[in-house]
């Protein structure tokens, strides 16, 4: 009888854990990225930084719309739509961004053929008053965060647990009937 036990519980955990890893797959998260300010005024320089690249070596910042801004390297500045590369050191890479003239603005990064992440800023007119400080340009945290296979863990521990009472229920009444 414990073996049996044993092996539905395994078969359980693997459908709970299994499942969940397939459903979290289905769903790739983009490239978190960060701006040390989001509503920069013109003329002043920000840096953009994206983390979690992974594996990457080198990752390559551009800007939409390519006139009236640059991006900037310790090497290179770049302006007119083309990119500057920059090595990733750590999971994340960085660029400066700097707009000529007030618009919005979306600097984007990629592996060099597919966008992998993007930030958007909104540059205002200098002396409009509108240039913020310290903008992420992300929600802020308000929780933590539970991996799924965790919570489809409890979800099965839960189911295991109804059908383990409904059998003892069962069991008392096939007893008591005798």
């Amino acid at each position: 009888m414990f073996k049996k036990t044993a092996a539905a519980l395994a078969v359980a955990g693997l459908l709970v854990l299994g499942g969940a890893g397939a459903a979290s797959a289905d769903y790739p998260a983009g490239v978190p990225g960060t701006v040390s300010d989001t509503t920069p005024a013109v003329g002043q320089s920000v840096t953009v930084t994206f983390t979690e690249l992974g594996d990457l070596e080198t990752v390559f910042f551009s800007v939409t719309p390519s006139t009236g801004a640059t991006l900037a390297s310790i090497v290179v500045a770049s302006s007119g739509g083309s990119s500057v590369e920059k090595p990733v050191s750590n999971g994340s890479a960085s660029a400066s961004f700097t707009a000529q003239t007030a618009g919005t603005y979306v600097v984007s990064v990629s592996d060099g053929e597919t966008t992998i992440g993007s930030v958007t800023l909104n540059v205002a007119a200098a002396g409009s008053g509108s240039g913020g400080t310290g903008g992420s340009g992300q929600l802020p945290a308000t929780g933590g965060e539970v991996p799924g296979a965790i919570i489809w863990l409890g979800v099965g521990a839960i189911g295991l647990g109804g059908i383990a009472v409904a059998a003892a229920v069962a069991r008392r009444r096939a007893a008591g009937s005798r």
